[in-house]
């Protein structure tokens, strides 16, 4: 039903940028062509998304676009599976089941799976994760095996998602300093950390080897840092995505180096714009601070930021869907964040995406991953109101 009503309301192209790119390097994985979008763009994408991409350019010689968008819906299924699995994990069966049930028809993660995005196998990826780590920590009297298979899952699962989506690079750090300046402990063991971390570099060190063979640098995810950090920090900055200071940028590159190699002028344009944008931002402090404020304004916006969506009746239901979620979710937070399981899984990545993205870009966009743990603290709300007897884990 997403694909058809998207495909009625948008045509059946594209509408964001990002997925013609996307859609170019799945062509190049499939066809064994170098993977590149355009002159200077060897390290422009992860390959994640991509890679999911690439076998309908296997079936298909020139897939129809709608048929991305039918994989996005599977996708948005198996986020929905996996939801209700993390809400049995954490709390109940009767958790698991409204969870699952609110994941499947919460309209962000619908608008989230078909427009032909990272999000769309990003959000799958990421609560894979998530469950695996609640089940590491509650696994640990049920045997070292059990708990470090989970943590290599869920770090495996961590890995595949910041391939897909490079935001999700600090996550396991971020994670980690919390834990060990707040909680001055570790959740779970340091056996289990450290199988969450391997799990995480088997899956990234295919890339890091591949961009340090090409550059001879350590590139840990993409040449689009520097834009991206730009792109939230310029003097024209307002909070939402405008690239269109890339070709400018990369023009004055070329001429500052005209015989130069255009991985050169991808890795310049990559540096100087991380330069320009900590310069101008270390000089407008101010600026900056407001900035935050409107980036986190538009990240927890109950209605959508740009107008093309802000419509009759998408903003009436994303609106309604918003205000259920977020304010069963804080009651949720409320009773069981001091249950350190539940406080790791289902508030702190709302905290580690809304500081990433106060400083770049921001967007409803942006707030999907942590949609889903909301969702899970709102259903908890539900069971703990209408199913009493039930009880819940004490995660």
């Amino acid at each position: 039903m997403a694909v058809y009503l998207w495909g009625w309301r948008f045509g059946g192209g594209f509408i964001f940028g990002d997925s013609e790119s996307y859609w170019h390097l799945a062509r190049t994985i499939a066809r064994g062509e170098p993977y590149r979008y355009g002159i200077t763009g060897a390290i422009f994408r992860t390959p994640g998304y991509p890679l999911m991409l690439a076998p309908l350019f296997l079936v298909f010689d020139d897939p129809p676009i709608w048929i991305a968008r039918v994989e996005g819906a599977v996708f948005g299924a198996v986020t929905a599976v996996l939801v209700c699995l993390w809400g049995k994990e954490l709390f109940n069966r009767h958790t698991g089941i409204i969870a699952g049930i609110l994941a499947a028809l919460h309209p962000e993660l619908i608008l989230g799976s078909v427009p032909v995005l990272s999000e769309a196998g990003f959000a799958p990826a990421w609560v894979l994760g998530m469950y695996l780590l609640a089940r590491s920590c509650n696994q640990r009297d049920s045997g070292e095996l059990c708990a470090w298979r989970s943590s290599l899952g869920a770090g495996l699962a961590f890995g595949l998602a910041t391939l897909i989506r490079p935001s999700a690079l600090l996550w396991l750090p971020f994670l980690l300093v919390v834990q060990l300046l707040v909680w001055r402990r570790l959740l779970p063991s340091w056996r289990a950390w450290a199988s969450i971390v391997v799990g995480f570099v088997l899956v990234m060190l295919p890339w890091w080897l591949r961009n340090y063979w090409l550059t001879g640098k350590v590139i840990l995810t993409t040449t689009q840092v520097g834009a991206s950090l730009y792109d939230g920090w310029n003097p024209q900055a307002s909070g939402s995505s405008n690239m269109n200071f890339v070709p400018d940028k990369l023009r004055e590159v070329q001429r500052q180096y005209p015989d130069a190699h255009p991985l050169f002028w991808e890795l310049e344009l990559d540096r100087q714009l991380k330069r320009e944008a900590v310069t101008w931002a270390i000089q407008n402090p101010t600026a900056v601070l407001r900035l935050a404020f409107v980036k986190f304004r538009r990240f927890w916006n109950i209605v959508p930021n740009d107008p093309g969506f802000n419509v009759f009746p998408v903003n009436l239901t994303m609106a309604v869907a918003a205000v259920f979620t977020f304010v069963l979710a804080i009651v949720g937070a409320l009773r069981w964040a001091k249950q350190r399981v539940v406080a790791m899984t289902c508030v702190l990545p709302a905290v580690y995406f809304t500081l990433l993205h106060m400083v770049f870009v921001s967007s409803l966009r942006y707030r999907i991953p942590v949609v889903p743990g909301l969702i899970v603290l709102a259903s908890a709300t539900l069971v703990s109101r209408f199913f009493v007897a039930s009880g819940d884990k004490g995660a």
